[in-house]
């Protein structure tokens, strides 16, 4: 694990970036470096962090790393890396554009956080309820999916006494055993892949696995078949809904091995969770989620490959923990969470969001999690 050392000028720029709130660094050689704050990206100015070429670049980096960890990110095309300054960690990738190096540094929030902590409906609690099956979260980029993933991870942490092994690239947050005990693995470092990772941690006596990202066929099944052998299998996926994200499951396959893939997630998906960070009206960001739990109409929908269902079934299951996004948004607007103009701007259906705020339609209300 590489460490940021003291009173180097990165140091100095990500304890600045960390007491102003911002949540990235992003540097490219030869141009301005930026960073975003509240969801927004914003530039350096010359005089606070100076555009740098060469060595004047490399510098920035060779104060911090070991000549073997600056020989890798010269040699290979991209790098992901975890490294520690302080009590505070960062995940960092080293990429190459136009022949020229890019980084980008992301702080890692504070393992021990909870649902309570992020503002997430309490359903969330529900996942622990499970003893077997997958839960997904997904979403963009940077929004949010890991840290809710290791909140759900830490409430099990407090309250019941399990053994979870992580498969991680790279290891971000670093869990401390409450009742349960962690085993966390980096890919590169402790295991070759994702799947062999995930195939090796079923043979650790494992109650829950956590997988950073399935994102090829082969951790996809491994996850599938863990889920399916008796563990609690938990990971993230790029997707925008719960279509979309069965929808990129499936089209991992060829056409001879969906329908295999389709009944391994009917039978095997307890949870999935669509998450966006959206501002809030104080001057934070906050996640609204979309919730869809399995049942025997979500199981029949992805059964038939009629995924088209799927946000139906989830508007008008409230009652047992679903919600659609737009729901659980029109209730972050009636609670004063969010403002209209923001609503309006992300909601999926504009014209509906509409119709219900002029009184032509309303909806059942669905818990939220407390005001802070």
């Amino acid at each position: 694990m590489e460490q940021i050392k003291t009173d180097t000028q990165l140091c100095k720029l990500l304890n600045w970036l960390k007491d102003t709130g911002a949540s990235d660094l992003h540097f490219q050689e030869g141009k301005p470096a930026r960073y975003r704050l509240k969801g927004v990206l914003r530039i350096f100015s010359t005089e606070q962090v100076p555009i740098a070429l060469g060595e004047d670049y490399w510098r920035w980096f060779a104060e911090n790393f070991s000549p073997e960890t600056m020989d890798r990110i010269r040699r290979e095309c991209e790098l992901d890396l975890s490294v520690d300054m302080a009590e505070v960690r960062w995940r960092v990738n080293f990429s190459k554009q136009q022949g020229r190096q890019s980084c980008s540094f992301r702080i890692v929030p504070r393992q021990n956080l909870t649902l309570k902590d992020l503002q997430l409906p309490p359903t969330l609690k529900e996942v622990a309820n499970e003893p077997r099956g997958l839960v997904l979260v997904t979403g963009p980029t940077g929004q949010g999916k890991s840290t809710t993933v290791r909140a759900m991870l830490q409430e099990i942490n407090l309250l019941l006494a399990m053994r979870i092994v992580t498969i991680e690239d790279p290891i971000e947050f670093i869990f401390e055993d409450a009742l349960s005990q962690f085993e966390q693995r980096e890919v590169g470092i402790d295991t070759h892949t994702f799947a062999d990772g995930i195939r090796n941690a079923m043979r650790q006596d494992p109650n829950i696995i956590f997988v950073g990202e399935i994102r090829d066929r082969e951790s996809i099944f491994a996850a599938l078949q863990a889920a399916e052998t008796g563990h609690l299998v938990f990971s993230t996926l790029h997707a925008d809904s719960a279509a979309q994200a069965i929808s990129r499951l499936r089209e991992h396959y060829p056409a001879a091995e969906q329908n295999m893939i389709t009944n391994l997630l009917a039978r095997n998906l307890n949870m999935l969770i669509c998450q966006r960070l959206i501002p809030s009206v104080y001057d934070r960001q906050v996640p609204c989620l979309e919730i869809m739990k399995r049942d025997r109409t979500v199981q029949s929908a992805i059964q038939q490959n009629e995924l088209n269902r799927l946000t139906d079934i989830i508007e008008v299951c409230t009652n047992q923990g679903m919600h659609s996004f737009d729901q659980y948004l029109t209730e972050l607007l009636l609670a004063g969470v969010v403002s209209e103009t923001v609503a309006k701007t992300y909601a999926v259906n504009k014209h509906r969001l509409e119709m219900q705020l002029a009184g032509y339609q309303s909806s059942q209300s669905i818990l939220l999690p407390e005001k802070r």
